[in-house]
Parts: structure tokens; C-alpha cells; sequence
């Protein structure tokens, strides 16, 4: 747990932009309270869960997730996603086009699934950043699950 904040710091601070008083503040959150908020959501019946909203500011938001079934292809118009995996895996799929595209909410286009795009097989320990405009999508879970944080952040 600890390589997990220390990638999270270096994230949070390699990554992302954000203003004066934001950067002032100090935010650490302990290897037990990850663990604990990981033990006790279940998957909601869409197979994704947000077990814990870790931080949000204007800029960029750290959100520890959980996913038992694959999800919505999306492409995030301004945002970019940094993910670090805790446990578990997915084939994840990035690039090609958004089959079915529609928005959902402000520069949020989500799709059934993938056209073209390019299968990566993820993992515990895993990092991926996937920038601003690349399709991107959970097609399979790998066991029963993955676990991750997310850190989003805007251009």
C-alpha cells in the first residue's frame, strides 16, 4: 500500500496543474483508509463501483474505483486519466472510434464499444495514462475484478 500513495503523490504532483492554494494544500491518504474503503463497497449491478471520492478540485479528481464487469467505451474531451491498478486486471481497449457515441454530460462521449482499437492486458501494480481525446475501455475483467484509482485532470 505504501508504492500506492508514493505513485499517487508522484502523480499528483508530476501531473497535475492546479492553483496556488490548491498546490499548498497537503493530502495524505493512509495505506489502511484505501484498504478499508476497498473492503467495504461492494460493485454496484452496472459492475462499477466508486468506493471513495478521494479528492476534487477545479482542476483534476482522485477516485478510487472498483469494477466486476466492463463498462462504457468513453472519450473524455479535457480530461486526461491517470490510472494506477491496486488489484485485479481488465483487457483495457484504447483508440479506434466509439461504437454507438453520444454525449453524457459536458465533453463526456461514452459508446457500447471499441471499432480499431488496441487491446492491452492490465494488472496489479499497472500504471496507464490515457490522454484527452483517446477513446478508452474496460472490455473484460480479468478474475473476479480491478481495483484502481483514477486521478482526472483538465487541460
Amino acid at each position: 500500500m505504501q508504492k500506492i500513495l508514493l505513485v499517487i503523490s508522484l502523480i499528483v504532483t508530476a501531473g497535475l496543474s492546479s492553483s496556488a492554494q490548491d498546490a499548498a494544500k497537503l493530502l495524505i491518504v493512509p495505506a489502511r483508509q484505501i484498504e478499508s474503503d476497498i473492503r467495504k463497497a461492494p460493485a454496484n449491478a452496472m459492475g462499477e463501483s466508486e468506493i471513495n471520492l478521494i479528492e476534487r478540485t477545479p482542476d483534476h479528481a482522485g477516485i478510487l474505483l472498483r469494477r466486476t464487469a466492463p463498462g462504457k467505451a468513453e472519450v473524455h474531451e479535457t480530461e486526461t486519466d491517470v490510472w494506477y491498478v491496486i488489484d485485479g486486471g481488465c483487457v483495457f481497449v484504447t483508440g479506434g472510434s466509439l461504437i454507438g457515441a453520444h454525449p453524457e454530460g459536458s465533453g463526456q462521449i461514452r459508446g457500447t464499444g471499441i471499432n480499431g482499437g488496441e487491446d492491452h492486458v492490465i494488472a496489479k501494480g499497472d500504471f496507464i495514462r490515457v490522454p484527452a481525446g483517446m477513446p478508452h475501455w474496460v472490455k473484460k475483467i480479468n478474475g473476479k475484478e480491478i481495483v484502481y484509482i483514477v486521478v482526472k485532470y483538465t487541460h
